[in-house]
């Protein structure tokens, strides 16, 4: 007797399911490898060169604080994905949180990629660090201002987070980075290492163009059903089938370059991983009615210039 396929729904579920548990495996190897990184990884690099540095402990320590957030990152991309999974097993069709969701996936991933790309150099990778640390201080300010006054102990709160980015400010500048404030606010904008500058907000479209080229138009379309945009609203037609898969196919792009920066920062392979993706990649088009022959993952591998 043949086994009957899942409907597109279930396979959507299996894929963000199976894919889920590779990028946990993956999360956990990188993030054991960074306390002990592999010789002639670029972990090691960055840290041999932190060891040479006037003010060695803290320039590690920015590294290892781009590390906590790499972790929290993940951590909230996995919250997405069982969002992802949730609305998925609902009765109901809901696009517009799915591609919420994925596009929330999408920035999370941008964001570690930034921070963990193997190929950049230690100065550049000091100055993200940099960045994103500001980032994670002075985040929550504005929200800050608009709560003084409302809230009890809003003006402390306020004056504690400005007075904590005032230190982080000196404490870069006394290690020899160059941060720009903007004066009228406070805000620090930018952090400079030998040459390389980082902003401390980040422009995902830009990262989403370097890293993830292929579905940079899923950067656009995602960002449309998240900002409630009425062009995508209304342009949004054709078999639920169809929708699902077109929703589900930028993950396993953005899977890809999330694992060859992840992975290959700490010096560890990624080949098998992007197999199985490639595997389900073939196996959503097959189901999307795309005509063959497909790439196979050699081909494909040599084209995204991936290792």
């Amino acid at each position: 007797m043949p086994v009957q396929e899942p409907d597109e729904n279930l396979l959507m579920q299996r894929i963000v399911r199976q894919q889920g548990l590779l990028i946990q495996d993956a999360a956990k190897s990188a993030l054991e490898n960074f306390a002990s990184p592999l010789v002639g990884s670029p972990a090691l690099r960055d840290r041999e060169w932190a060891e040479q540095a006037d003010d060695a402990e803290l320039v590690q320590g920015a590294f290892v604080s781009a590390a906590e957030s790499v972790a929290t990152l993940l951590q909230t991309m996995e919250e997405y994905r069982l969002a992802i999974l949730a609305l998925l097993a609902d009765s109901k069709m809901l696009p517009h949180p799915i591609m919420s969701c994925v596009r929330a996936i999408h920035d999370a991933a941008l964001r570690i990629c930034s921070l963990t790309d193997p190929t950049i150099s230690p100065q550049e990778r000091l100055a993200r660090s940099a960045a994103d640390f500001l980032a994670k201080v002075q985040g929550g300010i504005p929200v800050l201002h608009t709560l003084e006054g409302v809230v009890d102990d809003g003006r402390d709160d306020l004056q504690r987070v400005q007075e904590a980015r005032t230190g982080a400010v000196d404490l870069f500048r006394g290690i020899g980075l160059e941060v720009q404030v903007k004066e009228s606010t406070g805000q620090a904008q930018n952090v400079r290492c030998e040459g390389k500058v980082a902003n401390v907000d980040v422009k995902s479209t830009d990262l989403s163009q370097k890293y993830t080229p292929l579905v940079h138009f899923a950067w656009g379309l995602n960002s449309g059903a998240t900002h409630s945009n009425i062009w995508l609203t209304q342009g949004l037609s054709g078999p639920w089938a169809q929708i699902l898969v077109s929703m589900v196919f930028p993950l396993l792009d953005i899977s890809d370059a999330l694992v060859t920066n992840l992975l290959g920062h700490v010096g560890l392979p990624s080949a098998e991983i992007r197999k199985a993706t490639h595997f389900r990649r073939i196996m959503l088009m097959r189901r999307s009615g795309v005509p063959g022959p497909y790439t196979d993952f050699s081909a494909y591998a040599d084209d995204q210039r991936v290792p």
